[in-house]
């Protein structure tokens, strides 16, 4: 299920929307690893045609966790959930 730890392979762009996103997303991490989470994978791509992403799957003692992370810059349109369809 993907290779768990923290560094990825390409980093985005200083600046840019990527790069803000992968930085919420180690916040988002940071906070679960210390709450006492294990991460199992990072950014598993599920498999198939029109496949997506999970950003963490982590484990919480025998239960398996799936974190998707929003960010909002802004919040004229919502919080973070307002952006889940």
């Amino acid at each position: 299920m993907g290779t768990p730890g923290k560094f990825r392979t390409a980093a985005a762009a200083p600046g840019t929307r990527k790069a803000a996103g992968d930085a919420a997303e180690d916040r988002a991490l940071a906070h679960l690893l210390d709450a006492g989470l294990r991460l199992v994978a990072r950014n598993y791509r599920t498999p198939g045609r029109g496949g997506g992403e999970i950003d963490l799957v982590m484990r919480d003692g025998a239960t398996l966790v799936f974190v998707e992370v929003r960010r909002r810059s802004r919040a004229d349109f919502g919080g973070a959930a307002a952006s889940v369809g």
